[in-house]
């Protein structure tokens, strides 16, 4: 079979419940609900349900190694979560990788308000590039989030470009790092960013 003849093949999927929003949308208050009924990753925007790309190995493998290793050195008062929302009201979006205040953590966190999220990071995928290079960046400036990264493969390797934000809103970039990171904030950081290998 040629790749033309795999192309024309009719796409198979599953169907999902998308959910109606009620009047002015849904909130975080409405996760733990919505979690009940949509049978896939989601993210909430302007109070509609946001269906979320599907991750690549690489984008998998590299959440693990910075989690892990962000995990090693964080101090006492930050947790290092993963894929848990950030609570903007109508919008929840939902980092690969977050630092937040402890005592704001439970067993049953589902996001967090921004101003307990000191850290967010977005692992780039090839089909999330306008969503984590323009509107995450917006987003997390907007909601007052100190510091942004944004982790790209570069031939297999993870290069982070750090970014703080700006005493008048929007972020500035700060670094680019190869091989390893390091940075004062949210807390000392320094840590190997080892390849990606499998």
């Amino acid at each position: 079979m040629t790749a033309a003849q795999r192309r024309e093949e009719p796409i198979k999927g599953h169907m999902v419940l998308m959910p109606t929003p009620p009047e002015g949308g849904f909130t975080a208050r409405d996760l733990p609900r919505l979690m009940e009924v949509v049978d896939a990753r989601f993210e909430l925007l302007d109070g509609d349900v946001v269906m979320m790309a599907p991750s690549t190995h690489w984008h998998n493998e590299v959440i693990d190694i910075l989690k892990f290793a962000l995990r090693r050195i964080a101090p006492s008062w930050a947790v290092i979560a993963t894929e848990q929302g950030v609570d903007l009201g109508p919008t929840v979006p939902e980092p690969d990788i977050l630092a937040v205040t402890r005592t704001a953590v439970s067993a049953e966190s589902l996001s967090f308000p921004p101003e307990v999220v000191h850290l967010v990071i977005e692992v780039m995928s090839p089909r999330t590039k306008t969503i984590d290079r323009v509107l995450r960046p917006a987003q997390y400036a907007e909601a007052g989030i100190k510091c942004f990264w944004r982790v790209k493969n570069e031939a297999d390797a993870i290069v982070v470009y750090t970014f703080e934000l700006l005493p008048e809103g929007g972020y500035a970039p700060t670094r680019i790092f190869r091989n390893r990171v390091k940075v004062d904030r949210p807390f000392p950081i320094d840590i190997e960013l080892p390849d990606v290998t499998w």
